[in-house]
Parts: structure tokens; sequence; C-alpha cells
């Protein structure tokens, strides 16, 4: 399946993965070639992509996951507030940012907004909210 995870920066990555596992409000979720259509809020943490038994991670503060698409022409695309791999960032960096991003998002603003974010992906979820 096609990855992409992109920022309002730059594409931080794209090619073909096996697997993608990310974090929404409700829990680690992963994602296979032909998973039913799925929408998730992201909340910061790692978004892991396993290419061929190879796992890269990356640092995201946050965002919304989408997937879909027919057999033949599966996509994923993260779209990331911000991210970076972590092969570029400092394990105690990467720690910081993610642990600042849930402090932002405790914030009563931020929570409004990745509360709004996930009751609009409920439908796409499979849920009645």
């Amino acid at each position: 399946m096609n990855v992409s995870i992109v920022s309002p920066e730059e594409n931080v990555w794209e090619g073909e993965a096996d697997m993608v596992v990310a974090r929404s409000p409700e829990g680690e979720f992963a994602i296979l070639r032909g998973h039913i259509p799925f929408l998730a809020a992201l909340v910061p943490g790692l978004v892991k992509v396993t290419t061929g038994g190879t796992t890269e991670s990356f640092v995201v503060t946050g965002g919304v996951l989408e997937a879909s698409g027919s057999a033949s022409d599966y996509h994923v695309i993260v779209l990331a507030d911000d991210a970076e791999s972590v092969g570029d960032v400092e394990p105690e960096e990467a720690l910081r940012r993610i642990e600042q991003a849930r402090r932002r998002a405790e914030e009563p603003e931020d929570r409004a907004e990745a509360e709004m974010r996930v009751a609009m992906a409920g439908p796409e979820l499979g849920r009645d909210s």
C-alpha cells in the first residue's frame, strides 16, 4: 500500500509499506492493505511504518490519518500537525516534543479541537457520534 506522511511544511515520507501503526484518542491501531476505509484523529506519539520487516518511526504531534482505496490502489495518508523521522531527532528531544504536544492537548481550547476531530471522524469509524 502507498503511505504518505506529510506536514504543512513538507512531505516527510512516502513509499510502499506493509503496515502502519498509530495512536488515536481511542488507542493504538494498525492498518494493513485492504483495511476498511478509516479516518482517525491522531494524538501526539509515534507513527510506525513497516516495510519488509523494517520499521521506520516518526514523531507526530497530532493530525489525522486516512486510509482507503481499492485492493490494488490502497493508500494511507497521515496529515500531521508536525512530523519528523525518529532518526532525525535525539530520543530525549522526541519524548520532549511528544510530552509538550500532549500537555497542549490537555488545554481546554486544544481539547475541544481534538474532541471535534474525533466527533467528525465518528461516522467513518462506524460509530454513531
